[in-house]
């Protein structure tokens, strides 16, 4: 799952220093939408571009947060 996950990152531009809340971000979303991580991953990153940017910026968001 890291390479699908670094392949996400890359297309939405989410920098290094934000990436690394991107693997309990899919979890949690993944769970709650009741699907395989690895299938909302890509749906994330290839079939729903709106997902893929909401959910890009709140990785961006929870990563700043954390950092506060």
């Amino acid at each position: 799952m890291h390479n699908e996950l670094a392949i996400f990152a890359a297309r939405f531009n989410v920098s290094v220093k934000d990436a690394y809340v991107l693997p309990a971000l899919f979890e949690r979303t993944a769970q709650m939408a009741g699907l395989p991580v690895r299938s909302f991953l890509a749906q994330a990153t290839y079939h729903n571009n709106a997902l893929g940017e909401y959910l890009a910026n709140a990785a961006r968001k929870v990563a700043l947060e954390d950092r506060a």
